[in-house]
């Protein structure tokens, strides 16, 4: 486990008293969590930019895990913040306060850095002490078997039961809190009256507490002071229409008798069963919910009485009469050099899950054996500014100011990611660290074959997987790369053309992470860009059949074309066919192609693809990393994209000759990809000099993932990016030309966004690839540009998610 971040604010000029030192249970301090989209939400007490302390408070902030510095505010509440949680597909946000107030935000036109609030809730005088939302009923099982079976049978998407049934049995949005008074409550998405349960008939004052989803059921364990005595008391809450909460009691775990005077964490093992607890104090122990049999006198287990027979009506044994279930420790860890546990979490896939344990100083990973798999320090000691040499002209919190000594901040807060790879950590003063944990073996095909492993899951599932990649160096990256092509590439036809781009999604991110992959990585973003075309295209070209003898309608036309997109066994075969077919339509028919100019940008953008692949074709025949020319489908679907582009040019401007010499080197170029013939490179050099136009789709960026060979740890600060991290990538020969697109164009409609440095703008950036693109939809669009830029609308074609950016 090695440290990647840590960021640093500038430090106050006035804190409370105590603010960092204090071991109060109930105190409340900064928290932080990562969602299945690796975006980290976490709190402070004030604005990340205010050095005087005027917004005291509780804050929300968001950031990327790449791009630290860029945080968001999402909300400013009055009291501070005691709750914070992501939904499971990384969409929703909860924030809950210390006066009972719940809100859930979302983001607004899918941007990262503007949200707004759905739906809220309230429990007057309530702590909110732990939230969760409920389980849609979504997700993926990983099965035990080798990994040389299919893909497809090791993930495997299973429907279980939601927490919430609504119509159809489709599960409900809404979310379940544990308040500081021992009430279990629940808010719901739809306009419902609130829900609350108490634990027990008895309150009780909770100062911990977990939540995890089992079975569609939610389990709460809630650490309960009464009469100077701490122990855990457990549930299993069932929530039915219309918002009736029902508690099933489970047994009672019993602490020691000092550990209510100390702070306790709590945090639920994530596996399939949610059987385990951990619970951490100056000792982490590992506790199992298990089904333990009482042996009796065999005369009082004699004998059928009510109550005590089997179905069959036989006698039960003396093992089924007197089972019940029970707390059982199964592990435990000392806290080392005395301190109190600050946070506990557990993350990574339910089959090989692991905890983290922050302390106010070091941070520890907890996995199956009986030892720590590893530790180390957090250092939350440097400064990004100098200290000031005059006192500040007033006090806010009294004479009870931090000596100069206590800057130091202190670790509070701990989060896993869905992955398992990355930790992140935040101490009193809001500042993050991240550690990426990569599992230690003696060969690095080991390394590689369990990070690969991590990487389908997160195919199969949508999950993002930037971090399982971060901190790896580019030697593993590439065999990353070969080992998932191979992989996929021995994956059934069915499976690989569902999961097609989400596979070239995963190889553009490999390859933009290695120093020598940014050729392919542009040419993986152009393939792309080329599929989102091509999609958009097939969902047009549906019309009725029209009749054998009317060889000039429109609808022959469009029938014709749309032979082109059917997915059909011997498709390649008739492609030539079909594509003599397009060469022969007449002016009337060509008539009804007029609609398709809509997305004459995105073919112009398959056009230049084109040329680009038969440029990179002079400089070398044997291709490293990927290349579009040697690569079938990819030559197939711009083939269709051609056929299109043409026809309907012939509609409008009667360019009858216009590619054809290009059409005829990409069907000869896709006969025999890895056979190239001396005239048909000298056939695509005369169509290479005749036409300058290139396609170069990787931007300039400035992010922890770029390959900018920077040495870890880095040193950050909240608002500054960091020069040392930026990435320019330089493009290959064959990709320069005057007509190659520059930054300022969209990345998305291959036009320019208008602005630039001598005017004002703005515009939609992705914070990982640098791409740029218009700020918001223009009102009147045609159905087939909308179809086209509807699958970039929640993020970039490269994951990544949306901030709005102004020159202004």
């Amino acid at each position: 486990m090695e440290l990647i971040y840590s960021m640093r604010r500038k430090r106050l000029k006035c804190e409370p008293p105590n603010f960092d030192g204090t071991t109060d249970p109930e105190a409340v301090r900064p928290i932080c969590t990562i969602s299945v989209c690796n975006i980290i939400a976490f709190t402070s007490f004030t604005e990340l930019s205010d050095v005087d302390g005027d917004t005291w408070g509780g804050h929300v902030y968001v950031c990327d895990i790449v791009t630290p510095w860029n945080s968001y505010k999402v909300t400013s509440t009055t009291h501070p913040v005691s709750a914070l949680e992501w939904d499971g597909e990384g969409k929703h946000l909860l924030v809950a306060t210390t006066v009972g107030d719940v809100y859930v935000y979302g983001q607004k036109d899918y941007l990262l850095n503007e949200w707004t609030c759905l739906y809220t809730g309230s429990f007057p005088g309530e702590r909110v002490m732990k939230t969760i939302f409920f389980h849609n009923g979504r997700r993926v099982v990983v099965s035990d078997k080798k990994s040389e079976i299919s893909m497809a049978e090791r993930f495997q998407l299973s429907r279980s039961t939601p927490t919430l049934k609504g119509f159809g049995g489709a599960g409900s949005e809404g979310v379940c809190v544990v308040t500081g008074s021992g009430l279990v409550g629940a808010v719901s998405g739809w306009s419902a009256p609130s829900a609350l349960v108490p634990l027990r008939p008895a309150r009780d004052r909770v100062t911990a507490a977990a939540l995890a989803h089992k079975n569609g059921k939610i389990v709460v364990a809630a650490l309960c002071v009464c009469g100077g005595r701490a122990s855990v008391r457990a549930g299993a809450v069932t929530v039915t229409l219309p918002l009736v909460l029902q508690l099933t009691p489970l047994p009672t775990l019993y602490l020691p008798e000092d550990t209510p005077q100390l702070p306790v964490c709590l945090s639920w093992k994530l596996s399939e069963e949610v059987n385990s607890l951990f619970v951490g104090s100056t000792t982490v122990t590992l506790w199992k919910l298990t089904e333990r049999a009482y042996p009796v006198h065999k005369l009082l287990a004699k004998g059928s009485v009510q109550g005590n027979t089997t179905p069959g009506g036989g006698p039960k044994s003396a093992s089924e009469c007197f089972a019940t279930l029970s707390w059982q420790a199964t592990g435990a860890w000392p806290v080392e050099g005395g301190e109190v546990a600050a946070g506990v979490a557990s993350g990574g896939p339910r089959a090989a899950s692991l905890a983290a344990l922050a302390t106010p100083r070091s941070l520890h990973l907890i996995g199956d054996s009986h030892h720590y798999l590893c530790s180390r320090a957090v250092v939350t000691s440097s400064e990004v500014s100098p200290p000031s040499s005059t006192p500040p002209k007033k006090t806010k919190y009294g004479s009870g100011l931090l000596p100069s000594g206590a800057r130091c901040a202190r670790a509070c807060g701990v989060s896993v990611s869905r992955s398992g790879c990355a930790v992140v950590v935040v101490d009193t003063h809001s500042q993050l660290h991240l550690y990426k944990h990569t599992p230690a073996h003696e060969h690095a095909s080991q390394v590689v074959s369990q990070t690969c492993a991590l990487l389908e899951y997160a195919t199969v599932s949508g999950h993002d997987c930037v971090d399982v990649l971060i901190g790896l160096k580019p030697n593993v990256l590439e065999a990353l790369y070969e080992r998932l092509t191979e992989n996929f590439q021995r994956q059934p036809t069915a499976f690989q053309q569902h999961y097609y781009y989400a596979w070239i999604r995963l190889r553009m991110l490999l390859c933009s992470m290695i120093p020598s992959g940014q050729a392919s990585a542009s040419n993986l973003t152009s393939v792309l860009m080329s599929g989102a075309s091509s999609a958009a295209l097939a969902c047009a070209l549906r019309p009725p059949a029209p009749r054998p003898d009317d060889k000039d309608s429109p609808l022959h036309a469009l029938a014709v074309l749309a032979g082109l997109f059917d997915d059909q066994p011997d498709h390649d075969k008739n492609l030539l066919a079909l594509e003599a077919k397009a060469e022969a339509l007449g002016e009337t028919a060509l008539s009804a192609l007029q609609p398709l100019l809509a997305l004459r940008r995105p073919l112009r953008r398959a056009l230049h693809t084109a040329l680009t692949a038969l440029a990179a074709l002079q400089t070398s025949t044997s291709h490293h990393g990927y290349e579009v020319w040697a690569d079938p489908s990819a030559l197939g679907v711009l083939r269709k994209l051609l056929v299109v582009s043409r026809c309907s040019a012939r509609s409008t401007w009667g360019g009858v000759e216009a590619g054809a010499g290009l059409q005829s080197a990409l069907a000869r170029l896709a006969a025999s990809p890895h056979n190239v013939k001396p005239d048909l490179l000298e056939e695509c050099l005369t169509l290479c000099v005749h036409n300058s136009s290139r396609v170069w789709d990787v931007s300039p960026r400035c992010g922890v993932g770029a390959p900018h060979a920077r040495p870890t740890p880095y040193h950050l600060e909240y608002g500054v990016e960091p020069e040392s991290l930026r990435y320019v990538p330089e493009p290959p020969p064959h990709a320069v030309s005057e007509l190659t697109p520059s930054f300022e164009m969209d990345a998305i409609r291959y036009m320019y966004l208008g602005g630039g440095d001598k005017g004002g703008g703005r515009w939609r950036e992705c914070g990982r690839c640098g791409a740029r693109v218009l700020s918001a939809s223009l009102c009147a669009r045609h159905p087939l540009q909308r179809a086209y830029d509807g699958r970039f609308v929640g993020s970039c074609r490269c994951g990544g998610k949306w901030s709005l950016v102004s020159n202004f």
